[in-house]
């Protein structure tokens, strides 16, 4: 059953900076949406698909909204009502060919991901694909990350897929819906004129007031300043290994692998070994990674992976809101092939490193005061930024240029791909009575990030959603296929530790009765 609270929302509101940016940094060959492929049982009939998003989009207002930039860009854009919306323009159906392999049908798929939205109208679409083997039918969301992070595009499905395959109707408004007048331009640019002057006397006013009741948080947030300053200094002169898909600006080409693992398979080498399920992941992508890099012939002795993990520090009070509540941290590996469980013992001793430090609320801390940066700084410096990344990428893609392990690259700093893991529902999901029997994430790629992985729980198992530029990594199948060899030696190392366990009881239970 989809949830019946909706996602609150006026009749037009402004981005926050955090959201704005993914608006500043998108480009023709970083299109900045996220995703997911849902592949249901059976054969989804479009025209009730259709009936279904129509009886449910009151219950997000924000997907009736389209982006609306301001003069000058002096303030972060607004979304107001779009008056000419239909859920018709945004929801689409695609046959596929007869007998089309999975592979196929992906690539397919992938070409329509990887088009930037239309955004002349609300920033989502949703794709349906019928005829993929197997009887079934795949459901492949498009969707802006200035609207939603994964956590709140996980809450965003709670809604517009069902729990039950027979849900009880959904309670419709009183009113047909009618779009809000559109703003003029003069109202835009004095609505921000008024909210960047508000926000400045309010900031000004909070920060004194906190420093004369709470003197100890203006401590605590100079050490979390601090400790900012330090991760980024670190990230921005730490050496890294150089791998081809960090070697040149990405294209807008897409492709997608992906695998599914048992939720239980995780927990289990989590006890086995320490560590959070999240280091198991990161485990087994720094190792399929390393040895993906070691396969083709890539310097990796002595050198180290630096990962971006994106953390969630949304607020219990924020769990059904829309936008971004993000921050990062930036685990390091061993860029060569090692023992599996060595380095699942490396990586949690990083991350908890890194919790201790609190270097993701520091680095939140630090985002914020992208605030104070004036819009109207930002967007033409982003805009200078975006067009000189479209125009190198299309340099490469003219002159098929194509990283070697002994080609020219850029220099080797930053991060080299990021993990994203974002904790999904636990229960099977319907929408018009079919289940869905996987679901799939996806993940943008932009500068020169050509590859970066997805990962999201649903029914008692984790899907990876392995994205690259075909460009800087042609054989994504073969990253996929190495990550898989990690997890399993993982879970027959699991499967040994048992053994031995099990063997050794009845001798310590002969023992103590001795």
């Amino acid at each position: 059953m989809a949830e019946n609270s909706a996602f609150p929302s006026s009749a037009s509101y402004r981005l926050s900076t955090q959201d704005a940016t993914f608006i500043y940094g998108e480009s023709q060959s970083g299109p900045l949406h996220i995703g997911s492929i849902g592949l249901f049982e059976g054969h989804v009939d479009f025209n009730a698909l259709l009936g279904h998003f129509e009886e449910r989009m009151h219950l997000v207002p924000r997907y009736r909204q389209r982006l609306i930039e301001v003069p000058l860009n002096f303030s972060h854009a607004m979304m107001e009502d779009d008056p000419e919306f239909t859920v018709a323009n945004h929801v689409h159906l695609h046959e596929l060919p007869d007998a089309i392999s999975e592979g196929d049908a992906l690539a397919e798929m992938m070409r329509i991901f990887e088009k930037p939205l239309d955004r002349k109208r609300p920033l989502w679409e949703l794709h349906t694909f019928h005829n993929l083997d197997g009887n079934r039918t795949a459901l492949m969301w498009k969707v802006h990350h200035c609207l939603v992070d994964g956590v709140s595009g996980v809450e965003l499905l709670k809604v517009m897929y069902d729990f039950r395959a027979e849900p009880p109707d959904i309670p419709q408004p009183p009113t047909p819906w009618v779009a809000a007048k559109p703003s003029s331009l003069i109202r835009r640019f004095a609505d921000a004129v008024r909210d960047q002057i508000q926000g400045a006397v309010s900031s000004t006013i909070n920060a004194a007031v906190e420093a004369i009741e709470d003197p100890a948080s203006v401590a605590d947030r100079a050490r979390q300043m601090a400790e900012a300053s330090r991760v980024m200094t670190e990230l921005a002169t730490r050496r890294i290994v150089a791998t081809p898909w960090n070697s040149t600006p990405v294209t807008q080409d897409r492709v997608v692998a992906w695998t599914r693992q048992t939720f239980s398979d995780f927990r289990a080498i989590r006890s086995a070994f320490g560590g959070s399920v999240n280091d198991v992941v990161l485990a087994m992508l720094t190792e399929g990674a390393a040895r993906y890099l070691q396969h083709h012939g890539y310097a990796v002795e002595g050198q180290q992976l630096c990962i971006g993990c994106p953390v969630n520090v949304r607020h219990r009070s924020e769990k059904s809101s829309l936008g971004n509540r993000v921050s990062m941290m930036f685990p390091t590996a061993p860029a060569a092939p090692m023992d599996i469980v060595e380095r699942l013992q490396l990586i949690h001793e990083e991350t908890e490193r890194i919790k201790a430090a609190g270097s993701a609320q520091a680095l939140e801390t630090i985002m914020g005061l992208g605030d104070a940066i004036p819009p109207s700084m930002i967007g033409p410096a982003a805009r200078v930024a975006t067009t000189m990344m479209d125009v190198a990428g299309r340099m490469a893609k003219w002159t098929d240029w194509r990283p070697r392990p002994d080609g020219f690259g850029l220099p080797a700093v930053g991060i080299n791909f990021i993990a994203t893991n974002v904790p999904g529902v636990q229960v099977p999901q319907y929408i018009n009575g079919h289940v869905c029997l996987d679901m799939v994430p996806l993940v943008p790629l932009g500068a020169t990030m050509g590859y970066a992985v997805a990962i999201l729980s649903y029914y008692k198992s984790l899907y990876f959603g392995l994205m690259a530029d075909p460009r800087v990594m042609p054989d994504v199948a073969l990253m996929k296929a190495f990550v898989d060899d990690a997890f399993a030696e993982l879970k027959r190392r699991c499967a040994e530790k048992s053994a031995e366990k099990a063997e050794q009881e009845p001798e310590r239970k002969s023992a103590s009765g001795a």
